[in-house]
This record gives C-alpha cells, sequence and structure tokens, in this order.
C-alpha cells in the first residue's frame, strides 16, 4: 500500500493544490465522482476540495434551485454555510443559537406550501456546541422541512 502510495503521489502529486478552477480537474476526480454516482445509484456525483467549498457549494444550489424556498439557519452557522446561503438568493430567517422555540416560532409563520430548509452545524466549529438535532428533526418533521448539517 505505501509503495503504491508512493507512486501515486511521484506520478499524480499529493493533491490538486487549489480549488478545480485553479487547479483544474485530474482524471482521477472524474472516474471517483462516476463510482460514488454508481455505488449511489444517482446519475452524478460532485468532489469538493474542501469543506468550506462543499457548504458553499451545495446550499447555493439546493436553497438557489428549490422554487420558493425559505431557509432557518442558526445565528452561529459557519462562514461557509452563510456565504452558501447569501449566494443562492433564498429568503433567509435566522433562529437563535441552538434555540428550538425560536427556531419553531419562525418556520410556524412560513407559507407552509413553500419549501423549506433548516440549516445547522451538528458540533458547531467555532464553540464546540452540540445542536439539539433531535428536537429540531422534530420541528423539521412538524413542518415538512427538510434538514442541512
Amino acid at each position: 500500500v505505501l509503495e503504491a502510495m508512493k507512486e501515486a503521489i511521484d506520478l499524480f502529486g499529493a493533491g490538486s493544490g487549489g480549488s478545480r478552477n485553479i487547479g483544474g480537474t485530474n482524471h482521477y476526480h472524474v472516474l471517483l465522482e462516476k463510482e460514488l454516482a454508481d455505488l449511489h445509484g444517482k446519475e452524478e456525483a460532485l468532489l469538493f476540495s474542501s469543506g468550506y467549498t462543499a457548504n458553499d457549494g451545495s446550499l447555493t444550489i439546493l436553497a438557489g434551485r428549490l422554487d420558493g424556498c425559505v431557509v432557518f439557519s442558526d445565528e452561529l452557522n459557519h462562514a461557509s454555510i452563510i456565504d452558501g446561503l447569501r449566494h443562492s438568493g433564498a429568503e433567509k430567517h435566522i433562529f437563535r443559537h441552538n434555540d428550538v422555540e425560536h427556531l419553531e416560532k419562525l418556520i410556524a409563520q412560513a407559507d407552509p406550501t413553500r419549501p423549506k430548509l433548516i440549516v445547522l452545524e451538528s458540533v458547531y466549529s467555532m464553540s464546540g456546541d452540540l445542536a439539539p438535532l433531535a428536537e429540531i428533526a422534530e420541528v423539521a418533521q412538524r413542518h415538512d422541512a427538510m434538514t442541512f448539517l
């Protein structure tokens, strides 16, 4: 395994050196995306070069392409989440950190026919706080909302 790893590093380098728009797309990225899509029975898969770009890109698309999506975001979400939501153009409501009652109040005021997305971190990266996931999942279920962790 170590020899194969050394050979691969000699041939292809240790990483892309940046995002795909800067460092390019390696042929093996495309092969891995195809394999992941096949594994999960999906048309396509997409790899991101960092957690930041994963949050930003995913939320830009998810919230931005769901027609009429209303987003409910914890006030202490990471900057990558905030950027993704900003880029999405979706309507946003910020709930107090880990405050399930405040989330419930905000989401109850939303149009029940519009798609809803609750966005939070399971373990907050800056403080280490744990989100009350079970309670938030109950709110999501009651209001037919999706969650993004």
